[in-house]
């Protein structure tokens, strides 16, 4: 314990200093590259620009490098407890699937710890909380992790597009959206949050996040819509999570505060564009936000470098966006283990079923070059058969799919202005 540290000025001479300190299972997890300081030096000045005021003293990252201890991110006023394998800082692919751990975390010192919910601040432990404002409290928190990571330079715009992407095209496959509104998530978070991968895509995850970010993409549109370009949701951010600089202080709002700090920005019926995308069933998420910006979520057969680093982060081969299954690949897991399916889609039709585990793929025993390969040949009329095990039974499941492979991208939208690539720009002067 300890054995492997180290520790990185993030603002060298600043009265409130950020510090990075790592502590990994080994000295070679800690080799970290001038660029990834740099891109974490920048966040630290993005977010100083973006909100004017720090409200934290001095402000720690807690990164822990380990494949023994649980992987998340927890946020504090003055520090995170950010967890990630060992190996997530110096395999390339890794810190891509990743990088918005600290970036997120870094973000709720001012969403959700300084400006929380006035529902989830109960002055003991005989008051519940109630959770149902999520969707600010991480859903912009998601926004804004994303944002910084291309602002400070750990994504690059395609990146920053791939990751809008593959969020959106999650969302809008997925089908539990037909019965559950997005709140819900927010007010099941304490039992979504430990709920099975099995019957997710029906169940719905905790959305506030993802469905989040794209509502908040969506506002930042409308904003800038309203005022002819002149403003935009970092105005927003601004007066809601900034004012003077303070130590750690709790600022609470409610929805009607939100609304309120909102008109100030632009004037328009927030409340009804709110409550219309967070209490209403509707059978796509917002992606409105996005078209506004000049992107549209398109489909191509080849998949981005993120999206296959985070396959390889999370040890899954995702094809929910062609057959509909998400497989298992990790053989601590049981690999081949069916990890969820889409409701009417291929697989599903096809009587394939979440804990079901994949044994060959058209007759022969199955691998990923198998499977990807076999895949690809629907696109020119060629079957796609799986031989699937269910405890001790075996079922061959013939697919009615000619689809091909299948992934998310955005693309430009023709004669609509590139606004998405102007609110990745960075603010902070000096860069």
């Amino acid at each position: 314990m300890g054995a492997f540290t180290k520790s990185v000025a993030l603002n060298p001479g600043d009265g409130r200093p950020v510090t990075l300190h790592l502590a990994a299972d080994s000295r070679a997890a800690l080799e970290l590259k001038p660029e990834q300081i740099q891109g974490w030096r920048n966040l630290v000045a993005e977010a100083r620009a973006m909100f004017g005021a720090r409200h934290y003293l001095s402000y720690h990252f807690l990164y822990t490098l380990s494949d023994h201890v649980a992987s998340f991110g927890l946020e504090h006023h003055e520090s995170s407890d950010d967890r990630d394998p060992e190996r997530a800082i110096v395999d390339p692919e890794l810190f891509l699937a990743d990088v918005t751990l600290l970036t997120h975390e870094y973000s709720h010192s001012w969403n959700g710890k300084y400006r929380r919910p006035a529902d989830l601040t109960t002055p003991d432990f005989q008051q519940p909380m109630k959770d149902d404002l999520l969707w600010v409290y991480e859903g912009l928190t998601q926004y804004l992790g994303v944002l910084f990571a291309a602002r400070a330079g750990l994504y690059t715009p395609e990146q920053f597009h791939d990751a809008v992407a593959i969020k959106a095209a999650r969302l809008d496959t997925e089908r539990g959206r037909a019965w559950r509104p997005l709140v819900d998530t927010a007010t099941e978070a304490q039992l979504l949050y430990e709920a099975p991968a099995a019957g997710e895509a029906w169940r719905r995850a905790v959305d506030f996040y993802d469905e989040g970010l794209l509502l908040w993409l969506e506002a930042d549109s409308k904003i800038r819509e309203r005022t002819g370009g002149r403003k935009s949701l970092d105005d927003f951010c601004r007066a809601f999570h900034g004012g003077a600089d303070s130590g750690p202080r709790v600022v609470t709002y409610t929805f009607e505060d939100v609304v309120a700090a909102l008109n100030g920005v632009a004037p328009f019926d927030w409340a009804g564009f709110l409550r219309d995308r967070v209490e209403k069933l509707t059978v796509h998420p917002p992606l409105a936000g996005i078209e506004a910006e000049g992107w549209r979520l398109a489909w191509r057969d080849s998949s981005s470098d993120l999206y296959r680093a985070f396959e390889t982060s999370a040890k899954q081969i995702n094809l929910k966006y062609s057959i509909g299954l998400v497989l298992n690949h990790n053989e601590e897991r049981g690999r081949g283990t069916i990890e969820d399916v889409i409701p009417g889609m291929a697989a599903a039709k096809a009587g394939i079923a979440p804990g079901m585990k994949l044994v060959a793929v058209n007759g022969r025993a199955w691998s990923k070059d198998v499977l990807h390969d076999a895949l690809r040949a629907t696109a020119q009329g060629a079957p796609l058969e799986l031989l699937v095990q269910n405890a001790g039974y075996f079922k061959t499941c013939k697919l009615d799919y000619r689809g091909g492979e299948r992934y998310p991208w955005l693309e430009r939208i023709p004669g609509r202005p590139d606004v998405l690539s102007e609110l990745i720009q960075p603010r902070a002067g000096g860069r």
